[in-house]
């Protein structure tokens, strides 16, 4: 078997998934239309100005994901180039899963400019890995004080009176075509074979793992190199944050910061285990859910996470597309 072949096999059971989870969103969104079309039109009458600093959040984003890489880097690379790359990276995400588009991405540039595979697949893990500690103890930390932010939630924003709606069978689709779509993967190969890839992929992982913590003790030895890993990784969940929060506050929600963040953090991190092209459907679902535990409207929450989606993706896609094209043309990328 050829590695192409094993890369493309090992890569179908998320391809699957991730199409199994699109597909129930989609078909979830079509049995809620008359939800969805509420959300859109709270939507349009939402407040520009908070619109606009929504905007900058996820320019600032890009900025964010800059700060970070160059941290992570081996050489120093011009800065103005590797804030493009990071835009054009961000329109692969959106295409494949589990954020492979830009990775791979990244570490295409890294090797255009000389620097070794090797050292650029563990750049991008350094990076990915300093980003989920960040993320985990941010997590951990407001979790910590999610209580008094909860309670404080509960006075500014009035709950429903009535009894919670039944999830109904749009839940239950969605758990369903997950369920599917992962156990016709399982059928695929067989079971000793598929037991033995998982067990090997396990211990790649965990020699990976051990690589990039050797780095990280590197990286960290290097003052400024450290300052730029961990100030960029720690500042991506405050800008998605400051994004959702100012769809909110354009929507005239009233709702604290930190409650947001809570809602976030705590949301992103389960969707992260659905391998889904830039968290699409299961970020959303989970968006709306965690909104609505809060007591907003399922009409409010709906139109929320539509801002959020077309201020993070949908807007900056025919730019981040253009870039793209630009990088491959000069052959920077």
């Amino acid at each position: 078997m050829t590695e192409n072949s094993r890369r493309s096999g090992s890569s179908l059971p998320k391809v699957l998934l991730s199409a199994g989870v699109a597909c129930a969103v989609v078909v979830l969104g079509v049995m809620h239309r008359a939800t969805v079309d509420a959300g859109g039109d709270s939507l349009a009458g939402a407040d520009g100005e908070w619109l606009l600093l929504a905007g900058l959040g996820t320019v600032a984003l890009w900025a964010a994901c800059t700060v970070s890489l160059l941290g992570s880097m081996p050489v120093r690379l011009p800065v103005a180039r590797v804030f493009a790359v990071q835009v054009a990276a961000s329109f692969v995400n959106h295409l494949l899963p589990a954020g492979s588009g830009g990775i791979a991405v990244n570490v295409r540039f890294m090797q255009r400019h000389g620097i070794s595979r090797g050292s650029a697949v563990g750049a991008v893990g350094l990076n990915s890995l300093a980003t989920g500690i960040t993320h985990l103890a941010l997590l951990a930390g407001v979790v910590l004080i999610a209580p008094s932010t909860v309670g404080r939630l509960d006075v500014r924003v009035p709950r429903p009176t009535g009894p919670l709606p039944h999830p109904g069978p749009g839940a239950a689709l969605v758990i369903g075509a997950v369920a599917a779509a992962a156990a016709f993967t399982l059928t695929l190969k067989r079971p000793r074979r598929w037991l033995g890839r998982l067990a090997a992929r396990a211990a790649s992982a965990a020699r990976q793992m051990m690589r990039e913590m050797a780095e990280l003790k590197a990286v960290l030895r290097h003052p400024g190199r450290a300052a730029a890993l961990w100030l960029g990784s720690l500042t991506l969940p405050f800008f998605h944050t400051l994004v959702l929060f100012s769809i909110l506050q354009s929507l005239r929600v009233p709702i604290a910061l930190g409650s947001v963040m809570v809602i976030y953090l705590g949301v992103s991190s389960v969707a992260a285990l659905i391998p889904s092209p830039g968290g699409i459907g299961g970020l959303d679902v989970a968006l709306v859910t965690g909104l609505a535990a809060t007591g907003a409207s399922s009409t409010v929450a709906v139109g929320a996470v539509l801002g959020y989606r077309v201020i993070t993706v949908w807007l900056p896609l025919l730019p981040a597309a253009g870039m793209f094209a630009l990088l491959l043309r000069r052959r920077i990328i």
